[in-house]
């Protein structure tokens, strides 16, 4: 950096100083399906293939609904007047009357147009690795897990309330978690640990994301897998593709279309690949969060790519923005890492973007200082300039939604010397 770039900073960066360095990968959306990335429609090419393979989806469909209607009756079979479902292990017969329902997810994969499955490395045993965690990309990856492994997941509390999907969870004997409890979390992570040091169950399985991505980076991990401490085995999902990303996230198709999209594809690809284990030093036995960090550096390495901060709250404020019909992109903060200067909750952050969105009069994703003292409905000032100018280190004109965020928590903190300014 020259003389005159640090001069310019330290210029516009007021009586504050300078603001926190904060890596922010604005260049990656983590949320974004890549078949919506251009602008949602469906190319010509994919119209006429979706024409030509119209007779083979709806064979498809009628396999998928059958295959799942027959694993909901052998589910139910299995179910029948079971006692405390989520809290004791399944006796040996219990199990056996789920392989039908396996197989029906094998057959389910199948119709969605994968064919063949390339599997890489060895499964591990329970006794080598009770837990085993993967990065997640979309519906696919459970019903895989479900047919090759039938472990015990975990999941969201909404999960167990769904129709057929939600009873074939039930028969995972799945940990129920709600991911904005904290209270919720901490039972959860006993019931992990007690559901792992335990033989009579079977491999516990987590998706320590606690949401999907669209499998091109890995974003952070909850510490849950990595509490009790135990050896872990990763699981890497890759779904090449050129024509239809499969992956469900925030900012992509509804799961019906997808489906459907899937289906009238010649072939999709699948590639599961299993990592050798992974076992905890004894420092990470006490720091659950730098064991589960090595885990995912040592997944990212794997799969070639690079980890964010990003976190499920993210994917939350993808949605919200979806909602509002505005690029997600522009509603990324990274939670992992902003949580350090500004801890906002999802709530917070998600009023704060609707106000963000009526900020910007341009719709360009930023707005200037005019725009942003209209908004907060204070009169300008000193250090109301001093606050903007915190944030737009450059002298761009204009402040991201991430950093009219992480002004709104100096103001904030500033509030009785503003209100005093205001009446001096």
């Amino acid at each position: 950096m020259s003389f005159d770039q640090r001069m310019r900073e330290r210029q516009g960066a007021g009586a504050l100083g300078q603001p926190p360095e904060i890596i922010l990968n604005e260049t990656f959306n983590p949320f974004l399906n890549d078949s919506q990335s251009v602008n949602g429609s469906v190319p010509a090419y994919e119209i006429l293939k979706i024409v030509i393979l119209l007779p083979v989806a709806v064979v498809r469909v009628l396999v998928f609904v059958v295959s799942l209607l027959l694993g909901y009756l052998f589910t139910k079979l299995a179910l029948f007047r079971a006692r405390n479902v989520l809290t004791r292990p399944f006796p040996q017969w219990r199990r056996w009357l789920m392989l039908p329902v396996r197989l029906f997810a094998r057959v389910n994969l199948f119709a969605c147009g994968f064919h063949y499955i390339h599997i890489k490395g060895r499964p591990a045993s329970r006794e080598e690795a009770p837990i085993l965690v993967s990065n997640h990309v979309t519906f696919a990856d459970p019903l895989f897990l479900f047919f090759r492994h039938l472990p015990v997941i975990v999941t969201a509390y909404e999960n167990l309330n769904l129709p057929i999907a939600g009873a074939i969870t039930k028969a995972m004997q799945a940990i129920a978690v709600d991911r904005l409890s904290r209270e919720s979390r901490h039972h959860a992570s006993g019931a992990i640990k007690r559901k792992a040091m335990c033989n009579d169950w079977s491999h516990v399985m987590i998706f320590p994301e606690a949401t999907t991505t669209n499998g091109k980076l890995l974003v952070s991990f909850k510490a849950g897998a990595f509490t009790p401490g135990y050896p872990v085995q990763p699981i890497l999902f890759r779904y090449p593709h050129v024509h239809m990303d499969p992956s469900w996230v925030a900012e992509g198709p509804p799961i019906n279309w997808l489906i459907f999209r899937l289906m009238t594809q010649f072939h999709n690809f699948m590639l599961v690949e299993y990592l050798p284990v992974i076992h905890p030093t004894v420092a990470e036995r006490k720091n659950p969060i730098q064991f589960g960090e090595r885990v995912r550096l040592t997944m990212a390495r794997a799969m070639n790519t690079s980890v964010t901060n990003h976190t499920f709250e993210d994917a939350a404020l993808a949605m919200e923005a979806v909602r509002l019909k505005i690029d997600s992109a522009s509603a990324m903060l990274e939670f992992g890492e902003f949580k350090k200067i500004a801890p906002f909750t999802v709530k917070e952050a998600k009023r704060c973007l609707s106000e963000f969105v009526t900020m910007d009069c341009s719709k360009r994703g930023a707005v200037t200082y005019k725009e942003y003292i209209k908004a907060i409905n204070l009169p300008d000032c000193l250090l109301l300039q001093q606050v903007y100018r915190y944030f737009d280190r450059v002298n761009c004109g204009h402040i991201s939604f991430r950093q009219v965020l992480g002004s709104f928590r100096i103001l904030v903190f500033l509030g009785h010397s503003l209100l005093y300014s205001n009446y001096v």
